[in-house]
């Protein structure tokens, strides 16, 4: 025999945001689904039944359930993952963007991707990805 859930229980202001969360458009949609999995424990159905109605594991919603109860809604966003750090962050986006206002080096028409690098004493790649993270085309020709 299953041993019953506990109740979980949250203040009136944390139910509303809750259930902003499912009706809103924007959020993401792993957001959306942990707010409904909070918001049928909250109704008081059970672990199965609320995994069944989203079609996910009765372990996702033990585990979110958990982190509710710890965090509260702050609990519901991913938490920091590891990896390897970020060499370069936006102090580069910003240092790439500012240089492109600039003029170009002499004997260029333009900035391309390695006088960028160079310019800033960093390496291409990274120059590239800034650029391509902010849909900025060097190369591309207009008319």
């Amino acid at each position: 025999m299953p041993r019953p859930t506990p109740i979980v229980t949250c203040s009136s202001e944390t139910r509303q945001a809750l259930e902003r969360l499912p009706s809103s458009r924007s959020e993401e949609a792993r957001l959306v689904e942990r707010a409904k999995i909070i918001l049928g424990c909250l109704e008081g159905k059970a672990v199965k039944t609320v995994a069944q109605e989203l079609a996910i594991s009765s372990h996702a919603v033990i585990q979110w359930r958990r982190r509710f109860e710890s965090d509260g809604v702050a609990g519901l966003h991913d938490r920091p993952r590891s990896g390897r750090p970020e060499k370069h962050g936006e102090q580069l986006r910003e240092r790439v963007l500012a240089l492109l206002e600039e003029p170009p080096p002499e004997g260029q028409a333009t900035w391309d991707g390695p006088s960028v690098a160079k310019a800033l004493g960093v390496n291409a790649h990274a120059v590239w990805r800034v650029l391509r993270e902010e849909g900025i085309r060097l190369s591309r020709q207009r008319r």
